[in-house]
Parts: C-alpha cells; structure tokens; sequence
C-alpha cells in the first residue's frame, strides 16, 4: 500500500493537539455516582459537566491485560496477541508475565511514535519491557517491589524505563510499602485505631492495602514528574488499585451482606468510596499538568459488582467484574453535558488517534465516537486506512526475541497475580505450570474469537480444551455456547452429558438443557429447566432473562415483563433485559410504545453490537411514525447482521412510504434472494 504523508514526513515539534487517556481499573458507575451527587469527587465531576459520559462495555473475557491491551490497540485478544496472565518462558522452563514482547500489532504510543508524536506512558497493564517510543515509557513492572526487598535496597527493575538514563531519577519517586503511613491508612480506613493488628486476617487487610497504595502512589508520582516535565502529545496512565482493593474489600462496602459483622461493616464500609475519592485527587493533578486545552479521556476496563449481586465467599476474581465500565471524555470540540450511546473498549483507540488529528486502521473494530464531537471536530475527523500495521516508520515496538529478562520484577508479579486469585502458585513442576498457562491462553482466545463472531475457531479450541480436559467444566461450557453460535446446536448435546456428569446441581447445567430444549422447539421441556435454574439461582438476572424470553415466545407479554422486571432488579444494566421490555411492554398496550422505546435506546445504549434491539428500536420508530430515525436503526442492524431479513422487510415498506422507490426495491430484492436461499 501507498504510504500516507503524514507517516512519510514525522512531525518536527509538539502537536498543537493533546490528549491524555486516564485508566481506573474496574472503576464503575454505580459508585461513582453517589459520590458525584454528594460532592465528594469534584475533579471528575468537573469534567463530567463539561464533557461526554456514559457506559464503557466490556469484551470477554474479562481480564485486564486483555482488555488494557484492547484499549491501546483497537482490537481483540485474538488479533493482539495478549491471551492472558501469563505465558511459557522462551525455553519452556516456566512462565512469566505477558509483556509487549507478547503483543503482536501496534497499541496506540507505536502509531504516534512513527508519526513524530511523543508519548508518556506510564504503568499499563502488559507494558514490560518499556518501548523505545518517542518519549517516554515507564512499564507497569516499575513500581512493584520484589518480596523482601528493603526500601534502600530495592533495586530499579531492568528494562522499566525508556530511555534507561531517567531510570535512577525516577527510582527516588516509587514507594515502598513499607513506607505507607498510619495517617493514610486512617484516611481511608477511619477506624484503623480500633481494629486488632495481631489478628491475622486485620494483618491481611492492612498489609494487602498498603501494597496497593504504595503501587498507585508511585505509579502517580512518576507519571506526574513526566506529564510536567516532558514534551508530550499522548500520554497514557494506569491505576489499578480500585480493581485489587475492591477485590479484598467490596464484601464490605454497602449495603451489608448477611455474612459480614455490623462491627466490619463499621470498621470497613466506607474503604471502597474513600479509594475512589482518593483516586478523585489524583485525577485533578493529572488534568491540571495536562492544561486546559487538552482533551482527556477517563475510563475503566470493566465494572466491579457492588450492591446485592457481590459473590459469596472464595470465587475466581473475575466473576466481580460487570460489563459495563466507564467513560468520560472533556476538551477542546467535545460537546458539553453529551451522552455517549453503546461505547466499548474497542472505540478508545480509533477515537484517541482522531483526536491526534490521525486516521484509525480498518483492521480496528471499533468506531470513533463522533457523536461526543461538536460539528466542527467531527467533520476533521481522518478517513481510515487499511492498517497501521502495514505503514512503515519507526514505532519502538519490542518484539518476541528481544531481551530484558528480570527474573525477581517478573516475580514479583506473579505473587501478584497469586495473591489477586488470578493464578495458582507456580510449583516445582515446570511442565505442569507452563501446561496451565497455555490451557489458560486457548481457553481465553477461544471466548474472543467467539464475542467476535469466529465460531468455527472457538468451537475448535474449546473441543479440543475439552478432550484434553474432560473434568473441567467451563470447556464443555465454552463449546456448548460456540456450538449455539455457530448453528449446530445439536453438537451441543455432548456437552450437556457431561456436565449432567460433573456439575448436575449446578443452574449453568441446567441452563444447558434448557437451551437445548428450546432448540429442539420442546417449550414444556424447556420451561421446565429454566424454572428449575430459578430455583438453584433465584437471584441470578441471566436466569429471569431467559425466563422473560421462553415468554415472549409464547406470546405471555405479562410473564415476560415480570421476569425481566425481576432481572432489572437485580442489574440495572444488563441490555438483554431492557431489550426484552422493549418486547413485551408495546404487545400488552399501545399506551405503553414510548415505554417500550424508552428500553429500546437503553439497550443500544448499553451494547451497540445487539442486532435484535436496534431492529426492535427500529420497529417502534416507525410505528411512532419516526419514518427516518427507523431507516437508521434498521440499516445498523443490518450492518451488524447483513442478512436480517425482517430488518429488510421493514425497509422497503418505509422507504415505499418515504417515495424512496429505488432504495426499497433494493431492499426487496435482497429479501427474495434470502428466501430463495433459504429454501
């Protein structure tokens, strides 16, 4: 492909353009908003009312080197590379964390880097060794200090820093956790005084929040002296400590839970909204350095359960995590006080490179948000590209081959990652170890491919996870759902068996057979399994969604609302739900069509990649008689889905409506073919 000019001729100065991309891992809505109404978080709230907000969707699977790479690339683990936690050493010996040397294609600072633009990047997840980027690149590995290492003896992690020569300079700004004060500890833990210090699970707690608030506040501390002192286009700063104390101290948070004491509850409840305010102050520092004519981007990877759905007692991390993350985007041609309407990760980077004035690659799938752009902004917006990976210039990329091993920095995160629930401790058995990390990979690029739409691939993976594995239930899990996807429902039997073998009591199994059911067209049979689901899970809105649509298919609009009612109870966000209200609502009473819509944009809103609820927004425009609105809510669902016929059925008698003939006998005509084919 033909070079474009503004990669053939780098930039000579700074960019009259600055964008700084601000990370709260895990960080979430539902309790940020109580703290904004309270005024407790004035920094963000400031960019809230001058900027665009809304919900972040998630990608699967949910883990953050994943997703922290989705972000900064544009694109999903499978074309990224990052598969995970962990991967094999070079010489199979182990394992070590995954790092750039992992990653297969260009994040966001390589781009920039090769068109001349310079970047401060500062602790993202997956980031070590540091690249060799125009700028500035301190790894997430920096600031974590390798077990028993005295703060005067705490060597700089090799390969943390480019370049090397701000290495010793910028040591002096980590923080060990031996060096946390009681006085922070009390400003997030008010009653630190009270509790009993020789109890070994009070030792715990203290002892993990340190850790985290050394790692953050060194984190802050080197990206602040950076953002200051450095020329910068872009930069890019990771926090992580919402995510890892949340994990330790959310089943205190309110309201109580059952099986947490009134007195921990008093000792620790408010340790979640005190992080979060604390991660307020951090956030005004960052935006000050930034300066006024920057535009800065706040968002999180995935949410983080907080109200009656925490789980109970020791389960894997991320069942914690919610879909929906956050988002919040203030600068110079964003539209003040704007809604953004079904963003996910993968809109970040397109939209990071648009604010830079540079086109996003057609190999991204994701969209540039220009509904939060004024007129102005979203007319500079820059055509794509076929692919960054394809332009040549110098990016500063590390490659697989490359050194800068660091055997105590790698251990050091594992022990992380051990003590986070993420991974098992690594044992003698090195083959073992390095067996579990690649069954991890597959497992995990199995479910990308499958969100994106690959089934074939997933459906091969997880057979062969399964055959390898056969008392693992999530593979017999994962191929049931690949083989619904990919239209072969029938293969999916097998697995039932199987799991009918391993986890008979279990709501998933029953879920299973109740799919089937459906599949086979056996409604009573299926009814059956999903009312025996809401038994074992009575409070598990996945389970009521399904309930809500065996009623829509059977036509029991009432049955449906309660169930999806109930399921909204429990997540106020789940998009399924609102999109089946949008369903039953309009077929009991006409009265009720702008209820129905209502649910009908909430859906989108929440998952813009949801065919069924664009056409069914769609559906109820036009019955509004909203002739234009509808066109466009049809031609997305179309987009998604290009052989949805209903959505085409419904076009060509609007644009018949519109005098539109030509774009209507279009329409019809791909209806024919369709019904054609599908005899």
């Amino acid at each position: 492909m033909s070079v474009p000019s503004y990669s053939a001729a780098p930039a000579a100065g700074p960019s009259p353009r600055r964008v700084l991309l601000v990370g709260w891992d895990a960080a979430d809505w539902q309790v940020i908003h109580p703290l904004l109404d309270a005024g407790r978080m004035p920094h963000l709230q400031r960019l809230v009312e001058g900027g665009a907000l809304g919900n972040l969707h998630s990608l699967q699977p949910m883990l953050s080197p994943i997703l922290w790479t989705s972000i900064a690339t544009g694109k999903r683990a499978y074309a990224h590379g990052i598969h995970g936690f962990v991967e094999p050493t070079p010489d199979r010996a182990g394992v070590r964390p995954v790092g750039t040397r992992t990653r297969t294609c260009k994040a966001l600072w390589n781009i920039l880097s090769q068109n001349g633009l310079r970047s401060v990047i500062c602790g993202w997840q997956a980031s070590h060794p540091a690249e060799a980027v125009r700028g500035t690149f301190v790894s997430h590995q920096f600031a974590i200090p390798p077990a028993g290492v005295r703060p005067d003896a705490w060597p700089v992690a090799e390969n943390a820093v480019q370049p090397p020569a701000l290495a010793e300079a910028l040591a002096d700004l980590r923080v060990h956790p031996a060096e946390i004060e009681g006085a922070l500890i009390q400003a997030l833990i008010p009653h630190a005084a009270e509790l009993d210090q020789a109890d070994p699970a009070v030792q715990h707690r203290l002892t993990s929040l340190r850790a985290r608030l050394a790692e953050v506040l060194g984190t802050h501390g080197v990206a602040t002296e950076l953002l200051e002192t450095q020329d910068w286009d872009f930069g890019a700063v990771y926090y992580e400590c919402i995510d890892q104390v949340g994990h330790e101290f959310m089943p205190f948070h309110p309201p109580r839970l059952p099986e947490i004491s009134e007195q921990e509850h008093a000792w620790y409840g408010e340790v979640m909204n005190n992080v979060y305010v604390f991660h307020d102050a951090m956030l005004g520092r960052l935006v000050e350095l930034a300066g006024p004519d920057a535009s800065v981007l706040l968002v999180s990877d995935h949410g983080f359960e907080s109200g009656v759905r925490r789980p109970r007692g020791p389960v894997n991390p991320a069942r914690w995590h919610r879909a929906q993350g956050v988002l919040v985007i203030n600068g110079p041609g964003i539209r003040a006080d704007a809604r953004v309407e079904g963003a996910t990760l993968l809109d970040l980077a397109p939209t990071v490179l648009a604010l830079l004035g540079l086109p996003a690659g057609e190999d991204m799938e994701g969209r540039v948000l220009a509904s939060t752009f004024d007129a102005a902004a979203a007319a500079a917006i820059p055509a794509r590209l076929p692919s960054w990976e394809t332009v040549p210039g110098e990016d500063g990329r590390s490659h697989s081959s490359d050194s800068g091993e660091d055997p105590a920095g790698a251990q050091a995160v594992l022990q992380q990652f051990v003590a986070l629930g993420y991974m098992d401790a690594p044992d003698a058995d090195a083959l073992l170890a390095v067996a579990r990390a690649e069954a991890e990979a597959s497992f995990n690029l199995a479910a990308s491919l499958q969100e994106g739409g690959r089934y074939g691939e997933a459906k091969v993976l997880f057979a062969a996870l399964a055959e390898r594995y056969p008392d693992e239930p999530r593979y017999w899990h994962g191929l049931a759902s690949a083989c619904f996807d990919a239209g072969t429902p029938q293969e999916a039997a097998a697995c039932l068996a199987d799991l009918e073998r391993l986890e008979p009591e279990r709501p998933q199994t029953t879920i299973l057979r109740g799919v089937l059911a459906w599949s086979r067209n056996d409604l009573a049979e299926c009814a059956a399994a999903f009312t025996e689901a809401e038994r074992l899970a009575p409070d598990d809105p996945g389970v009521q969604t399904l309930l809500g649509r065996l009623h829509l298919r059977r036509r029991q609009w009432t049955d449906a609302e309660r169930a999806f009612s109930r399921a909204l109870v429990f997540d106020r966000d789940l998009a399924e739900a609102h999109y089946g209200m949008s369903v039953a609502l309009p077929r009991q009473n006409r009265d009720r069509l702008e209820a129905g819509l209502e649910h009908a944009l909430r859906a989108v809103g929440l998952r813009y990649e949801f065919p069924e609820a664009h056409f069914q927004l769609g559906a109820l425009l036009s019955r509004l008689g909203w002739y234009e609105r509808a066109v466009q809510a049809f031609e997305i669902s179309l987009r998604l889905r290009p052989g949805f016929g209903h959505a085409h059925r419904y076009l060509e008698r609007i644009y018949r409506r519109l005098g539109r003939n030509d774009s209507a006998t279009r329409h019809r005509a791909v209806m024919e073919h369709l019904q054609r084919f599908s005899r």
